[in-house]
């Protein structure tokens, strides 16, 4: 008996519509957002099959963590209400410009909750839009198969916290156990003398990961020299981090894509950074030596 074939991390336009009409395994779609305020433009018109994903929802905000996990029970019965389980592969997407942001984040969320089927739409919503010009408006019948079950199994080697950080800092930069931290801020707040870094962070800035042209994800081959550019080694483990965890997360899916084995994402990220760490451990300004 041949085997299923694997569906890839990252999927195109395409891909998803040959998914959706015959696949080796069941598939839910979930737009993702981060709030619900982009509800109507999902009832609107979204892609067929698709559940609208507030990833925020049964989340508590406070001042160092705005987005924090969902409460692990509530979340469970809510994937379980939408028909979802843990033996379906998920695929997200979102409506922002390349559809790799509130997409990203929830790639993060779903593997830290246990969930290892996992896609990205590539290009997102406006991708599919131009693509395929299938739209569903009508809501999407959730399975009455009771025997469908959302089951968190958490992984916190996904997430670090501010103490983890803190602990990371202290050791010797040439440790073998320090790992590395990478930013994905844009330059202006990686250097400005309003926020910063931590010391030692590299900078790769999500805006550069996508082709500006056509809005999709960069080819593996031009990600991986990004990364190497950066000074980012693949081969051994990463924590990324942002200003809020959204676009941490992003560069967290492309290491998985690229095949790094270990990436965490540190959900304070600099919103609690800027609040609780020494001024020591903020470096403003651009660090780079002057020329001679």
């Amino acid at each position: 008996m041949a085997s299923k074939k694997l569906i890839p991390q990252l999927l195109s336009c395409q891909a998803l519509k040959d998914l959706l009409q015959i696949s080796p395994q069941p598939v839910a779609v979930l737009e993702a957002d981060l709030s619900k305020q982009i509800k109507a433009d999902f009832d609107a018109g979204h892609i067929p099959t698709a559940h609208y994903f507030d990833q925020l929802e049964y989340t508590t905000p406070t001042a160092f963590l705005p987005r924090g996990l969902p409460d692990v029970k509530s979340f469970e019965d809510h994937l379980t209400r939408l028909g979802i389980s843990n033996e379906d592969h998920i695929v997200l997407y979102d409506r922002s410009p390349s559809g790799f942001f509130a997409a990203g984040r929830a790639w993060f969320l779903f593997k830290t909750y246990g969930m290892e089927n996992l896609s990205i739409l590539n290009g997102g919503y406006h991708a599919w839009v131009r693509e395929t010009n299938e739209i569903a408006t009508s809501e999407t019948k959730v399975s009455k198969d009771e025997t469908k079950k959302f089951t968190v199994k958490l992984n916190e080697q996904m997430i670090r916290y501010f103490d983890q950080m803190m602990s990371n800092l202290s050791l010797d930069i040439h440790s073998d156990q320090r790992v590395q931290v990478v930013d994905a801020r844009p330059p202006n707040l990686f250097n400005g003398t309003e926020a910063g870094h931590m010391p030692n962070a590299l900078h790769l800035p999500y805006g550069t990961l996508f082709d500006q042209a056509n809005q999709y994800l960069k080819s593996n081959e031009q990600l991986a020299e990004m990364f190497k550019k950066a000074g980012v080694d693949l081969s051994k483990p990463a924590i990324y981090t942002c200003q809020g965890g959204i676009t941490a997360s992003v560069l967290a899916f492309i290491a998985d894509l690229l095949g790094q084995k270990e990436h965490a994402v540190y959900m304070g990220a600099f919103i609690e950074w800027q609040q609780r760490a020494p001024a020591d451990k903020i470096i403003k300004g651009d660090i780079k030596p002057a020329a001679n």
